[in-house]
């Protein structure tokens, strides 16, 4: 059995920190509650999506309901948390891939910033919403 992942500081994780975690099968969220919401942030959007894509990623799940939040909180809060231009080329990104459940992100994502007055948070922050029916 291998080591539990650790991080150095885990309100702050580095992608290094979050790719070792996201490939141990066995391993626990390193917080009690709100590991979704410490752990993403806009830089991660792109490593996100690979975690999500990736059908071997033992978490992709987890990063699925990261990317939902990631957007969601975009649009909450009027693109003070990652610009419009930034969510839309991570849609774009997520498309290329041609897995499904990360094409499906993104086209809920797009029809999300063509009407953002139809965002509902427990859709698109909890974990149960959206990312819970990825396809």
């Amino acid at each position: 059995m291998s080591p539990e992942p650790t991080f150095e500081d885990v309100a702050h994780p580095k992608p290094k920190e979050m790719t070792a975690w996201a490939y141990s099968p066995e391993a626990q969220s390193p917080v009690s509650q709100d590991w979704d919401i410490i752990a993403t942030r806009p830089a991660f959007g792109s490593l996100f999506l690979a975690f999500a894509a990736d059908g071997q990623c033992p978490h992709r799940h987890f990063f699925l309901g990261c990317l939902y939040l990631l957007a969601g909180d975009a649009v909450r809060t009027r693109f003070q948390t990652m610009s419009e231009a930034s969510l839309s080329g991570l849609t774009d990104e997520a498309m290329s891939t041609g897995e499904p459940w990360v094409r499906t992100w993104a086209t809920r994502t797009r029809a999300l910033l063509r009407d953002p007055e139809a965002f509902d948070y427990d859709a698109w922050c909890d974990p149960r919403g959206l990312a819970s029916t990825p396809m």
